[in-house]
């Protein structure tokens, strides 16, 4: 079950951001922009998941509440998850959450590619 009083925070903080639609399991929260999954809460209540470019990745891997997203024995190599103390804390990576809604409506990996 995802903690409810990070649930609130982030649907406060993503419905500010264009395109975002939000969809409720009982057991996590799913975020997307054009059916394209950027951010998730965990079952397990732990943070919030981000779909990023792995460049952006590797610079944000040195702050403390951020490490890669392993799901399973798996580390997944666009993702990462974000953790803090405090769901109001969340509002202060807007920048995050925007930069995994743009990466994200660029589209698949090739498509991203051939934009370069």
């Amino acid at each position: 079950m995802p903690d409810c009083d990070l649930v609130a925070a982030l649907s406060r903080l993503l419905a500010t951001l264009p395109g975002v639609v939000e969809e409720k399991t009982e057991k996590h929260v799913t975020f997307l922009v054009k059916k394209k999954v950027f951010a998730f809460t965990r079952s397990t209540g732990d943070g919030v998941a981000l779909k990023l470019p792995q460049e952006r990745i590797a610079a944000l891997i040195g702050r403390q509440e951020v490490s890669p997203l392993t799901m399973g024995k798996r580390t997944m190599k666009e993702w990462i998850l974000l953790q803090h103390d405090k769901p109001a804390s969340y509002k202060k990576d807007l920048d995050l959450f925007n930069d995994a809604v743009t990466f994200v409506s660029a589209g698949s990996k090739s498509a991203r590619k051939a934009k370069r």
